[in-house]
């Protein structure tokens, strides 16, 4: 499925086509055809044959400018029914609903949609909004998280021209961080993993690895890559996923490959300097238009009416919201004996022999002045001093 971004794209190369835009033939036709007429006027032919076989080019100009906007216009409709999908078209009847009471007309309130706007904007390294919002706002993106939002964006786009000599570096110089306990990074072997495979000559590519990759033996297939290398048709190793998991691959570099390092460099960078995995607002742009969350819950409102009250008063949404794992931020857990999903009044809680239950199961399963419970899926029971609340 397309979307925003995708349509624009496909939107813009249009545009900067000269096989697609209307200036293309239009420019053809002065340029050369005017140009050709008039030289062979001027040399003493016919001027009827030329004005007659002109004539013939401006038809076929023509024809080649209504093509061009035939593809436009539908790469422009392309954009305007992603954009329907993306925001609901009744936005200003769903704006009405949701402002009682207003939103973002308390001070702090505006203030930290600002905030969330100027340092999503700050993160993008889209300076030159940044500045107009400092103009337009009290607010002020910091230098210093500035020219880190400067380094992040300079290597990122190193990384995917094909430069991994700037990420390399930065590696070496948060090296202590990178390795540290509980989750040292294999972002650096990735690197250098990448940099051997682009190169050509074996003997230098073997050199490299001895040089760069010999202190990864313990925990990367640095052997295999080599062997891939000396012996063609071998598995030169394994690759990563977008999550850094890896997976089997047979050489060759691509735009793919690129994408998945600096993809894992970003999340290390932002582990590095404590910054969030991913620009917070623009989850939530995508959660609320392409993930459906406000279409849904905006059906739901006109549906069902008054008998679900003021929806900015909902503690909990009326209806399941489905998403994809990656955005999946709290585990849910449900009581396989009353079928009820667990709240902060009613926990979860781990028995002796593993299995969980909802505490108001483990209570009714009390009753009767027993000391203790048996599990409902196995022999073993379980005392209320001994039994556990879980946290997910």
């Amino acid at each position: 499925m397309m979307d925003i971004s995708t349509a624009l794209s496909a939107l813009e190369s249009l545009s900067s086509s000269t096989s697609t835009s209307s200036s293309g033939p239009l420019n053809a036709l002065i340029d050369v055809q005017f140009t050709n007429a008039k030289s062979r006027i001027l040399s003493g032919e016919d001027p009827k044959v030329v004005i007659t076989e002109l004539q013939k080019n401006v038809k076929n100009c023509k024809k080649e400018v209504e093509k061009g906007l035939k593809g436009w216009y539908g790469a422009l409709g392309n954009v305007g029914k992603e954009v329907d999908k993306a925001f609901p078209p009744i936005l200003g009847e769903i704006s009405d609903a949701y402002s009682d009471p207003p939103l973002f007309v308390e001070p702090q309130a505006a203030e930290a949609l600002d905030r969330a706007i100027l340092e999503s904007l700050g993160r993008r390294g889209i300076w030159d909004a940044v500045e107009a919002m400092e103009e337009e706002t009290s607010l002020s993106y910091l230098p210093s998280k500035r020219e880190l939002s400067t380094q992040l964006q300079y290597i990122l786009t190193s990384i995917r021209s094909s430069n991994l000599q700037p990420a390399l570096e930065w590696c070496s110089e948060s090296s202590t961080f990178l390795s540290s306990p509980p989750h040292p990074s294999s972002l650096p072997y990735h690197l250098h993993r990448a940099v051997f495979r682009s190169i050509k000559d074996k003997r230098e590519a073997i050199s490299y690895a001895q040089q760069n990759m010999m202190g990864y033996l313990p925990s990367q297939p640095v052997l295999k890559l080599i062997t891939g290398c000396l012996y063609p048709g071998q598995s030169m190793g394994k690759k990563l996923n977008g999550n850094g998991v890896q997976e089997e691959e047979s050489g060759g570099e691509g735009e793919g490959e690129l994408e998945e390092l600096a993809k894992m460099f970003q999340n290390e960078f932002c582990r590095r300097h404590q910054w969030s995995k991913e620009d917070p607002l623009e989850v939530t742009v995508e959660l609320g238009s392409r993930g459906g969350t406000l279409d849904k819950i905006e059906k739901a409102r006109r549906v069902m009416g008054e008998h679900l009250g003021n929806v900015r008063k909902w503690d909990e949404l009326p209806m399941e919201v489905p998403l994809p794992p990656s955005r999946r931020y709290h585990s849910v857990f449900v009581c396989p004996v009353s079928k009820e999903q667990a709240t902060d009044t009613n926990p979860p809680k781990i028995l002796t022999c593993g299995h969980v239950i909802a505490e108001e199961s483990f209570n009714r399963l009390l009753k009767g002045g027993r000391r203790t419970v048996k599990c409902p899926y196995c022999p073993q029971e379980t005392s209320q001093s001994v039994a556990q609340r879980l946290y997910f």
